[in-house]
């Protein structure tokens, strides 16, 4: 009997059965992705239409909050009180920020029936946020119709005004060439 022989034909088995395994794997990610993504369209258009087949409004975009290292970056949106009851509502704030870094102003809330408010976000842009990268962010209002408002902050490249040399930073000797003499 040659083990050479025999440890080859293993060996060939093993990879056939192994590529087999991956590519059911594949077929079943794909339907998988496929039916959830069709469950999603399916119930984002059933979500689209209210009762009597009316028309929500679409989800709104999220906050954009830019701004260079050290400043401020702000936004704000407005909660609506659209129910016939009073609401009160705690503010929560999720994603990729520290929950500490994102200023909500006012934090809680209580919204007469019919009533709305402007909450504004700030957020102090420092070192630990890496220049052009988005960071997403929500803010969570339980108990209203739009319960998630999204945010993306994102820090800014310092403006050329601040990086490049002031003419009075010249030696006085110096002309540049669209100097007067």
């Amino acid at each position: 009997m040659d083990v050479t022989g025999t440890v080859k034909k293993v060996v060939a088995v093993n990879l056939r059965y192994t590529s087999l395994a991956l590519n059911l794997a594949k077929e079943y990610i794909k339907a998988f992705e496929s039916a959830v993504r069709e469950g999603v369209a399916s119930a984002d258009g059933a979500a689209a239409t209210g009762e009597g087949g009316t028309h929500k409004p679409a989800r709104r975009p999220p906050l954009l909050l830019v701004g260079e290292l050290d400043q401020e970056a702000t936004g704000a949106f407005a909660l609506n009180n659209t129910s016939d009851r009073d609401l009160n509502v705690a503010l929560i704030v999720q994603g990729e920020l520290d929950p500490a870094q994102v200023q909500i102003t006012p934090a809680s809330v209580k919204l007469p029936p019919g009533t709305n408010t402007i909450v504004r976000l700030k957020v102090k842009l420092s070192d630990a946020l890496e220049e052009g990268r988005d960071y997403a962010g929500a803010v969570l209002a339980p108990g209203l119709s739009t319960q998630v408002v999204e945010f993306v902050v994102r820090r800014l490249a310092a403006s050329a005004e601040k990086t490049s040399p002031r003419s009075s930073d010249t030696p006085a000797n110096t002309k540049g060439a669209d100097q007067n003499p």
